[in-house]
């Protein structure tokens, strides 16, 4: 994770982000978890009523680090034009999802392991990302007559295309898609042709 986990609580949720990403969600246990972050069964216990209640805190967790440093990037990007702004906001995501393939593959694959309740706390995720591609209504010609899901099939799509490099064992690579996650963000708001600029600048 992107913070010292100093206490026996963050040891515990970055314990089950490890241990979730390296045995898959199913074949980890409590003892894995627990063994990792050094602390009691006891302890454990009265922290989380569950292994599912502590994987989907820390999944919690992951998400305010990835739209923490997502939104970091497209920000410090303010001057440029939106679609700079999103490749800033990608590139940075991408970067760090490379760099902490544990945290890739627990927020974006184990995650489904969990069932109703996870595909609900993942779309709860996924709608944090909406207001930044909404962003590209304003740069749309005619933005206003665009589809209210618009930002949902922007995100979304760009989502599925990390999801897949992450479960084809390609976590470490995701940077080298950065100019197709640009043009599947884009497109919906500025059009093919524009879209294929952002795109080649990205690259």
């Amino acid at each position: 994770m992107s913070y010292r986990a100093d206490s026996p609580r963050e040891r515990v949720l970055e314990a089950m982000v490890r241990v979730a990403a390296a045995e898959g969600y199913a074949a980890a246990t409590v003892g894995d978890v627990i063994e990792r972050a050094a602390v009691s069964r006891e302890e454990f216990d009265a922290m989380f009523a569950s292994k599912d209640v502590c994987f989907l805190e820390a999944y919690d967790a992951v998400v305010d680090v990835l739209l923490a440093c997502f939104a970091e990037a497209f920000e410090a990007a303010a001057a440029e034009p939106w679609a700079a702004q999103v490749t800033a906001g990608l590139r940075a995501l991408l970067e760090l999802l490379a760099a902490e393939t544990d945290i890739a593959r627990m927020a974006l694959v184990e995650i489904a392991a969990l069932g109703e309740d996870a595909r609900y706390r993942y779309r709860l995720a996924m709608a944090r990302f909406l207001p930044f591609a909404e962003q590209g209504r304003a740069a749309a010609p005619g933005g206003e007559e665009l589809p209210e899901e618009t930002a949902r099939f922007a995100v979304g799509g760009a989502m599925a295309m990390i999801f897949d490099e992450i479960r084809a064992g390609r976590a470490g690579e995701l940077p080298a898609i950065l100019p197709d996650l640009v043009f599947a963000v884009t497109m919906p708001y500025l059009g093919a042709e524009r879209a294929r600029e952002a795109m080649r600048e990205a690259a």
